[in-house]
C-alpha cells in the first residue's frame, strides 16, 4: 500500500465524529478497496475460503432482539441485526472488517484475543454472554414490547407521528393505499419520512409507517429502501431471493425471517421491512471510562465469537479453520496487519479532512 492510488476511499467524512464513526459508515468502500486495491497477498492462504459473511460486522450491528423461530414462537435472541451489505465473500475479510472496527473503537482490545474467540465460534463452540446481554436474553418478549410501545408513543400524537422538520418528515410519495396493502387487517395510521444525516443508508429512501388494528398493537413499522449490499463490490451476487436465504441460513438459522424482510411495494421497487427496535444496548463507542471500555471488550469477544459460528456452519467453514489452525500464529499476524493497514488510511483521511474544518476528534 505504497502508493497514493492504493489508498483507500471514505464517505461521510465530514459527519464523522470519530475514526470508529467513519469506519463503520464505509462498508461499501471496504469491500471494494479489498477487491481493487488492498495487498491482500499475506491473506492468500484464506481468502480462497468464501461464504455468507456479514459484511458490516461491528458491535452496533449484532443485538437481542425478538424474532420468530421455525417453531413459530416469539423468542428473545442475540443476533446480526444489518443485513445491508451481507454476501458472498472470503470469510477472512469480514474478520478483517470486525478487527478494524472495534481497533477504531477500543485500543485496547488484543486481536488476538478475538481470534480465539472466533476460533472457538468457528469449530461450533459458543461462549458464554457478557452479564448484561444475558439479562437482556431473559427478558420476557412482552416486556420488549411495552419497551416498543413506549418509543411509539414518544414519537407520535394519537395516531399520528410527531413531525420535525429535517428529523421526521411527511411523506408525499408511495401512497398510504400501496404501503397498506403490506399490512393486511391493519389499518396504516401515518406515514413519515425518516431522514438519516449519516451512515452508509443516509442516501436511502427510509419510511416509518405508523400502524394497527383491532388485533394487533400500535406500533412503527420500518421501510428502508433497498441497495446492493457493500459485498457486491468485492464480487458479484446471487439474485436477491437467493441472496437473502442465504444471508439467513448463515445468520438467522433456525428463524422465520419475517421479522427481518424484503418487500416489494407497488411502484417502489424493494423496501426491507421490519418493527422498529428498541436499543437495548447503548454501545459506548468513544468512551474511555473503564467500565464501558471492559465493557466493549467482553462484548466484542462474544461477538466475534458469535461471527465465527456463523461462518464456521457454512459449507467452507471447517477447511476454513483447518487452515487457521495449521499456523495459527500466521493467521494473527496476517489479519492484523491487513486490518491496522486499513485502519491507518482511515486515520489518515479522518485527520486530514479534520484540519481542514477544525480540531480533530480522536
Amino acid at each position: 500500500m505504497s502508493t497514493e492510488d492504493k489508498h483507500p476511499e471514505f464517505s461521510e467524512l465530514s459527519d464523522s465524529k470519530n475514526l470508529s464513526q467513519l469506519i463503520r459508515s464505509n462498508a461499501p468502500e471496504y469491500w471494494g478497496y479489498m477487491k481493487s486495491h488492498a495487498d491482500l497477498q499475506v491473506l492468500k492462504p484464506y481468502l480462497e475460503f468464501e461464504g455468507t459473511v456479514a459484511g458490516d460486522p461491528h458491535l452496533g450491528n449484532f443485538g437481542p432482539i425478538p424474532v420468530m423461530t421455525n417453531r413459530r414462537t416469539r423468542e428473545m435472541r442475540f443476533v446480526n441485526i444489518d443485513f445491508d451489505d451481507a454476501g458472498r465473500a472470503p470469510f477472512v475479510l469480514d474478520f478483517v472488517r470486525y478487527l478494524a472496527a472495534i481497533k477504531a473503537q477500543c485500543k485496547a482490545m488484543k486481536s488476538g484475543v478475538l481470534q480465539e474467540n472466533y476460533g472457538l465460534g468457528l469449530k461450533g463452540k459458543s461462549i458464554p454472554p457478557p452479564g448484561k446481554v444475558e439479562e437482556l436474553l431473559t427478558m420476557k418478549v412482552s416486556d420488549y414490547d411495552s419497551h416498543a410501545g413506549k418509543y411509539c408513543e414518544k414519537h407520535c400524537l394519537g395516531q399520528e407521528f410527531k413531525f420535525k422538520a429535517g428529523e421526521l418528515d411527511h411523506y408525499q410519495g408511495i401512497s398510504t393505499a400501496v404501503i397498506g396493502k403490506l399490512f393486511p387487517g391493519e389499518q396504516v395510521l401515518s406515514v413519515a419520512k425518516r431522514v438519516e444525516l449519516r451512515g452508509g443508508s443516509s442516501a436511502d429512501v427510509r419510511l416509518w409507517v405508523l400502524v394497527g388494528g383491532p388485533h394487533s398493537r400500535q406500533r412503527i413499522m420500518e421501510l428502508k429502501q433497498f441497495a446492493a449490499p457493500g459485498t457486491a463490490r468485492y464480487q458479484p451476487q446471487p439474485p436477491v431471493k437467493r441472496w437473502l436465504a442465504e444471508v439467513r441460513q448463515a445468520f438467522w438459522p433456525g428463524l422465520a425471517g419475517g421479522d427481518y424482510d424484503l418487500v416489494e411495494i407497488e411502484g417502489g421497487g424493494l423496501f426491507w421491512m421490519r418493527e422498529k427496535r428498541v436499543s437495548l444496548i447503548d454501545v459506548p463507542y468513544s468512551s474511555e471510562k473503564k467500565h464501558d471500555v471492559e465493557f466493549v471488550m467482553r462484548l466484542a469477544i462474544y461477538d466475534a465469537n458469535l461471527l465465527g459460528q456463523a461462518h464456521g456452519r457454512q459449507a467452507q467453514g471447517a477447511a476454513y479453520y483447518a487452515a487457521i489452525r495449521h499456523d495459527p500464529e500466521a493467521f494473527h499476524l496476517a489479519t492484523k496487519e491487513v486490518a491496522l493497514a486499513y485502519l491507518e488510511s482511515a486515520r489518515k483521511a479522518f485527520k486530514k479532512n479534520a484540519s481542514r474544518s477544525g480540531p480533530a476528534v480522536s
